[in-house]
């Protein structure tokens, strides 16, 4: 009987053994793929690959990659989980620890962005950007001590660091110190002409002068200009680009009127003879902006391939 009871007893250990060392791999780790309901088949056939490829490899590549996807769709539970796993399979990997802080900034988890941002910091302490998305940060926290430190530091390691002197910018707005953001602001659109933010406290700074002439024109320049994007986060924003190249143009017309002029007129959309890839990229923008919810990919892709195909008069 005891020898039984031993043979049993074992056999169950092996059999917790096993439960215990499957629930360790990080592959058992990896998030359920989300319901895809304002995505095409293209983009769900990327996710499916990446995940397949994320439980087949499952090191810090695979998984990164998987979770740069979700990242790009904007699915951040998945991809704050997946950029976590990354991490663990490779903390010292510089874009893992980055891409996390970015998203939890974009998705408002102050804390876990603060300790995302310095520990990047500590694999690149000298690095301008940095400590400008930092700043950035604080001043979305309204901590505008933290915010004011962490955008000096980085002005001072570059004066035109572009996210830098926008924080930069703000703090001055909001101190009244319309010569002084006038100053930086000059500076900076001769580095980034089309900045839109620059014009936008451009503007503010000459209306509060009492300059109607030169506040008219940052206005204008302001509300059909360019945004801040690193080159690590384009990386990120093109990996949703390739889904939406191949749509019907046919209800182009009928979805710019009723999608795109809510924010841009008819001479901003059709002032543009722009190639295919382009016009996806500039789409898939507004969908981060808006939301999928407010323009499906179908839509993006059939917008993206009116634009592109249209004659211009």
């Amino acid at each position: 009987m005891k020898s039984c009871t031993k043979t049993l007893m074992k056999r169950l250990g092996i059999v917790l053994a096993l439960i215990v060392s499957a629930c360790d791999r990080p592959s058992e780790r990896l998030p359920q793929l989300p319901v895809f309901t304002h995505q095409n088949d293209a983009s769900v056939a990327r996710f499916h690959d990446a995940d397949a490829l994320a439980h087949s490899d499952t090191d810090a590549e695979s998984v990164g990659g998987l979770a740069m996807l979700y990242h790009a769709y904007q699915f951040h539970d998945q991809g704050r989980a997946s950029y976590a796993l990354a991490r663990e399979l490779a903390p010292d990997e510089f874009r893992w620890v980055y891409y996390g802080a970015m998203l939890d900034k974009q998705a408002f988890h102050y804390e876990t962005a603060e300790a995302l941002f310095l520990r990047a910091l500590e694999l690149r302490p000298d690095d301008a950007e940095l400590h400008a998305e930092l700043g950035a940060l604080y001043l979305m926290w309204a901590r505008r001590e933290g915010a004011r430190m962490q955008l000096d530091k980085s002005l001072a390691l570059d004066p035109l660091q572009p996210v830098a002197a926008l924080g930069k910018a703000r703090l001055l707005t909001l101190s009244q110190d319309w010569d002084g953001v006038i100053a930086l602001m000059a500076s900076l659109l001769e580095r980034h002409p089309r900045l839109s933010k620059a014009h936008q406290y451009a503007a503010a700074a000459y209306g509060a002068l009492g300059d109607a002439e030169r506040q008219a024109f940052h206005q204008e320049e302001g509300e059909y200009g360019s945004a801040v994007v690193s080159e690590l986060m384009n990386v990120v924003h093109e990996l949703a680009v390739p889904a939406i190249l191949d749509g019907d143009p046919a209800p182009g017309p009928e979805l710019l009127q009723t999608k795109c002029a809510r924010c841009h007129n008819h001479e901003r959309i059709y002032d543009h003879d722009e190639d295919h890839h382009w016009w996806a990229a500039t789409v898939r923008r507004m969908q981060r902006e808006a939301g999928w919810q407010w323009l499906t990919d179908h839509e993006a892709a059939s917008v993206a391939s009116y634009l592109a195909s249209r004659e211009l008069d």
